[in-house]
């Protein structure tokens, strides 16, 4: 993504740990959310909380591939879970041998790249909004959810759900469920035109065969490389009332957490906040300006979109998976507060 400064909130490497770390959690982040719904949920609500049952408390293993921009990335997925908690080990198949080892609340990535292994705590905002629906009201207000069909995916039956947005201020979503145990099997991310943006999808998977400790440890050599303790977004809290505002929101967007971090390379202080409609997750950082190559305008990655301005001595970056007129609303709906 063009644009960055050097001293950028998003530290780099940590940046990357946190997104493959998202899809260690399975690209399926999206749509656990929706995990409070009440017992009367429609059917395609009904298969929602049996997926996200599935992904939380299921041992399985398996390949799957994810494809963005023409790029296809192999990861080879093992999850488990026991009295202690989820356990996971995800490794990049082609390309650099990335690899992402997650036990409890505790995240390892291991970069040979940068030779560098970055530990962290999986906090309670990673990825997701702190808003959980009470009901599928508050979702049916901005999405549409149904049963669309049936198919085969990874040499299993399953059902197909479609969620669409009302408006164009998010993606849609086609989702794949194994018909017995409701795992996700595949997912796409549709633009407005309906066009697949990226797509996730099982080549092989297995719920059979106890995930044994041995398929948990790293198999990346890592030897002499450098240990990095980060938290979720690469420092620490501090105290700080904000001193901005935002207004003029697309609907159905709220903000779920908002923090003051001390960026630990720089000894800066950046302004965090996380707004989400519920299954569309965008985060909000706000610094004071360093000159350099910051970003302005809008830039994307796949269907990531990100916009950057300056407003009073501050750089404004707002990024998420969501339409770039998302991003940019956002940012324009940022005010300083006197």
């Amino acid at each position: 993504m063009q644009g960055r400064s050097d001293n950028n909130t998003i530290d780099v490497t940590v940046g990357y740990c946190r997104m493959i770390t998202k899809r260690l959690l399975g690209t399926i982040i999206l749509f656990v959310m929706v995990s409070n719904l009440q017992a009367n949920a429609s059917d395609a609500d009904t298969w929602l909380i049996k997926m996200n049952n599935a992904i939380r408390s299921m041992d399985y293993a398996g390949t799957y591939i994810h494809i963005s921009q023409g790029q296809i990335e192999t990861m080879q997925i093992v999850h488990a879970v026991d009295e202690t908690g989820e356990r996971g080990r995800l490794l990049s198949l082609n390309g650099e041998a990335r690899e992402i080892l997650r036990d409890g609340e505790r995240v390892t990535c291991i970069l040979p790249a940068d030779r560098s292994v970055v530990v962290g705590q999986l906090k309670s905002d990673f990825g997701l909004p702190a808003l959980v629906p009470d009901n599928i009201s508050q979702l049916g207000e901005i999405y549409d959810m149904q049963l669309i069909g049936k198919d085969r995916i990874a040499g299993y039956p399953s059902v197909i759900l479609s969620i669409q947005p009302k408006d164009k201020m998010r993606y849609g979503y086609r989702i794949w469920l194994e018909e017995d145990h409701g795992m996700l099997l595949r997912s796409d991310i549709l633009n407005a035109e309906g066009q697949v943006m990226e797509q996730m999808m099982f080549t092989e998977i297995s719920f059979e065969p106890p995930v044994l400790a041995a398929m948990l440890q790293p198999t990346v050599p890592h030897q002499g490389f450098v240990t990095v303790e980060s938290s979720e977004h690469g420092g620490s809290i501090v105290s700080g009332k904000s001193t901005w505002i935002l207004r003029g929101m697309p609907k159905g967007f709220k903000v779920t957490s908002q923090a003051h971090k001390r960026m630990p390379m720089n000894q800066f202080d950046v302004e965090h906040i996380v707004l989400s409609d519920g299954l569309a997750t965008i985060s909000v950082y706000i610094e004071k300006s360093s000159g350099g190559n910051a970003l302005k305008g809008p830039s994307s990655i796949g269907g990531v979109n990100a916009y950057g301005r300056s407003v009073y001595n501050h750089q404004i970056t707002v990024m998420g998976e969501v339409p770039e007129e998302t991003v940019k609303q956002i940012a324009h709906s940022i005010a300083y507060s006197y």
